[in-house]
C-alpha cells in the first residue's frame, strides 16, 4: 500500500511558521510539535498510489457495495443511492492508476473522500439489511443509526486532531500498531465470506445481524481515511503560503 515519502521529499511548512528555537510550529494560531506537524503534512509516495487506489475502490468498495446492492431482496432505492458515488470513485481511482505522479497531491483528497463516501454508503447498506431483509418498519433505527454515526465521526476527528498536539514519541508508538490496508481488506473479506458460509448453519436473520456488525466494524476502519480531508486542506494552505 501507499507509504509515506521520505523527509527529503515531504512538504515543509513555510519558514515564518516554524519556531526553530523550541521545535514548535505555529499554524492557524495554534502550536504543534514540529516533527508531528511535518510528519502529518506528507504527500504519499507515487509508487504505491496505483496499488492503493486499486485495492481501496476496485476491490474493497466494489465488493462490499455491489454484492449488497444486487442481493435479494433487490430494491432500486438503494441502487439509486449507492451506484452514483461508486461509479465516481471508480473513475477517480482509474485516473489515479493512469497518472499517479501527476495526481500525487490529489490522491490525498481521494483518500479523504473515499473514507467519507465509504462510511456513509456502508451506513446505507446497513439500512437495507435492517429494513429490506429483517423487515424493520420503525424509522427510529435509521435516525438513531445516523445520529450515532455523526457523533462517532465527530469524536474520532476531535481525537485525531488532539493527537497532533502530542509529542512525536507518543505518535510513534501508535504507528507501530497500524494494520496495513491490505490486511484489513483480507480480514474484512474473510468475515463477509464466513457470514455467507454460516447460511448453512444458522438462520437468515442471524446472518444479517452478523453482516450488520461487520459493516459497522468497517465504518470504524474507514474513519481513518476521513482525516486525509483535513490533511489535504492543510497541505493546500501550506503550499499557498510558500
Amino acid at each position: 500500500m501507499a507509504e509515506y515519502m521520505t523527509n527529503n521529499n515531504q512538504t515543509e511548512p513555510s519558514d515564518d511558521e516554524v519556531n526553530a528555537t523550541n521545535g514548535a510550529v505555529m499554524f492557524k494560531g495554534k502550536t504543534y510539535p514540529k516533527e508531528t506537524f511535518e510528519n502529518y503534512l506528507v504527500i504519499y509516495a507515487s509508487d504505491g498510489i496505483r496499488l492503493s487506489a486499486g485495492t481501496l475502490v476496485l476491490f474493497f468498495l466494489n465488493v462490499f457495495l455491489l454484492i449488497p446492492i444486487f442481493s435479494v431482496p433487490y430494491q432500486s432505492l438503494y441502487a439509486y443511492l449507492l451506484l452514483p458515488p461508486l461509479v465516481i470513485l471508480n473513475l477517480w481511482a482509474i485516473a489515479l492508476i493512469i497518472a499517479p505522479r501527476r495526481l500525487q497531491l490529489n490522491y490525498v483528497l481521494f483518500r479523504g473522500v473515499f473514507g467519507l463516501v465509504c462510511s456513509v454508503t456502508f451506513m446505507v447498506v446497513i439500512q437495507k439489511f435492517a429494513y429490506g431483509t429483517l423487515g424493520m418498519t420503525t424509522p427510529w433505527y435509521v435516525i438513531g443509526s445516523f445520529v450515532m454515526y455523526v457523533f462517532t465521526l465527530i469524536q474520532y476527528v476531535r481525537f485525531r486532531l488532539r493527537k497532533l498536539k502530542q509529542s512525536p514519541r507518543l505518535n510513534k508508538i501508535d504507528k507501530n500498531f497500524r494494520m496495513p490496508i491490505a490486511v484489513i481488506a483480507v480480514i474484512s473479506g474473510g468475515a463477509y465470506l464466513m457470514a455467507n458460509i454460516s447460511l448453512a448453519f444458522v438462520t437468515e436473520q442471524t446472518v444479517v445481524v452478523i453482516l450488520i456488525c461487520v459493516y459497522n466494524m468497517l465504518i470504524f476502519v474507514v474513519f481513518h481515511f476521513v482525516m486525509d480531508l483535513h490533511r489535504y486542506y492543510w497541505l493546500r494552505r501550506v503550499m499557498n503560503e510558500k
